[in-house]
């Protein structure tokens, strides 16, 4: 993957767009398009299947395919691109864009209170950009490319 390719995989703030649930091109939107058109119009038969398999887990279908439709439905383009889709108080992409710079950790003032983001967020931020300093983002991409996101 070339330098360019990286930079539009991986936010400012070091998660991957691309494995984002809302990324246009990413796996989870792909399958779960695949998903619903393999499922087709399982609705009727999940009605059906409760009586007939007599497994409760059937009546929650529609909460399936709510969720199935929303991950089929997003269409960011990454945040490089555009404001993040799902963090609406995210910080980051304004300011690397103000400081012109790649990575959060090559600010100066990393780490900062600028993300907006919760706890959990803010100490995955720290670990992620603390590695990419470390290692360099081409390694930290191979490294990553085929973990999860949300983990």
């Amino acid at each position: 993957m070339t330098s360019t390719q990286i930079l539009e995989a991986l936010a400012p703030c070091g998660l991957s767009c691309e494995k984002c649930f809302a990324h246009v091109d990413g796996d989870i939107r792909n399958y779960s398009l695949k998903l619903k058109e393999k499922l087709g119009n399982f609705d009727i038969y999940a009605k059906r299947f409760e009586t007939l398999i007599g497994d409760p887990i059937f009546e929650k279908y529609p909460d399936f395919k709510g969720m199935l439709d929303y991950f089929a439905s997003e269409n960011c383009r990454g945040c490089r691109h555009e404001q993040c889709k799902l963090f609406t108080g995210c910080g980051v992409r304004q300011c690397h864009q103000e400081k012109n710079i790649d990575y959060c950790h090559q600010c100066d003032d990393f780490p900062c209170d600028k993300t907006g983001f919760d706890k959990h967020l803010y100490d995955r931020w720290i670990k992620l950009n603390e590695r990419i300093k470390a290692v360099g983002v081409e390694q930290y991409y191979e490294e990553t490319k085929d973990k999860p996101r949300y983990i």
